[in-house]
């Protein structure tokens, strides 16, 4: 099989545009239309921002997490790709993200002993079959050699944070984690797994449960956010 695969390598297609390409998961071209966050960033959540330090909603509200790093700007594009991801089986694109993810940190001075994805409730993940923050979480463990631990369960199975406002976000998740291994956690530094910055209400929670059961700080990293999310 292996020599089979030398002589007629298999194909693969751009996860955006289809072409045909040698390897990796996007052609160039594509590639170069990634929303990446390059520019100024808030220093907190990591949203892009034109000018200062903070984003509004930094200088206004602290957040419980020390500092999220994010890599693409949240917008059609990316919307299209985390939702094929997360809800149409698409598994393999947790290598895709993660490949960029682990470069933006490396990139920055984070150090943690920890890696934890934030996880779903029973009955999402059973709807789902798996859990994008997990998939996410194990790519990471690999590339950085740290380990993975799923110290936290949801033990309420919350409403969609879709269509709330920040307010409704923090109020919905109220009591949703808790921390069921707390010895995987104490006097750990966390690095802290989701899909998507939007308030960070999600990510605030579990290190709030984090911190509480020992935990000396909790970093968060995620795909993507934006200005307006």
């Amino acid at each position: 099989m292996i020599f089979l695969d030398l002589l007629f390598p298999p194909k693969i297609n751009c996860i955006l545009c289809g072409k045909i390409i040698k390897d990796g998961s996007v052609c160039e071209d594509c590639e170069n239309k990634l929303p990446f966050i390059t520019g100024n960033r808030c220093i907190v959540c990591g949203k892009p921002i034109e000018l200062g330090e903070k984003c509004p909603d930094c200088k206004e509200n602290d957040h419980i997490f020390k500092r999220n790093v994010s890599v693409f700007e949240y917008d059609d594009m990316m919307k299209s790709l985390i939702a094929r991801f997360k809800y149409y089986k698409e598994r393999q694109l947790s290598e895709f993200f993660a490949k960029y993810m682990h470069k933006y940190l490396l990139n920055t001075d984070i150090k943690f002993d920890v890696i934890v994805p934030v996880p779903l409730h029973k009955t999402k993940l059973d709807e789902r079959g798996y859990n994008q923050a997990e998939l996410l979480a194990r790519e990471l463990s690999y590339r950085f050699d740290i380990i993975l631990s799923k110290p936290i369960r949801r033990i309420k199975n919350t409403r969609s944070q879709t269509a709330l406002n920040k307010e409704e976000r923090a109020k919905n998740l109220k009591g949703a984690f808790k921390v069921v291994y707390s010895e995987m956690v104490k006097n750990k530094t966390i690095l802290l797994i989701d899909d998507i910055l939007t308030t960070g209400s999600t990510l605030d929670e579990c290190a709030k449960v984090l911190i509480e059961s020992g935990a000396i700080c909790v970093y968060t990293a995620t795909i993507a956010t934006g200005r307006n999310v």
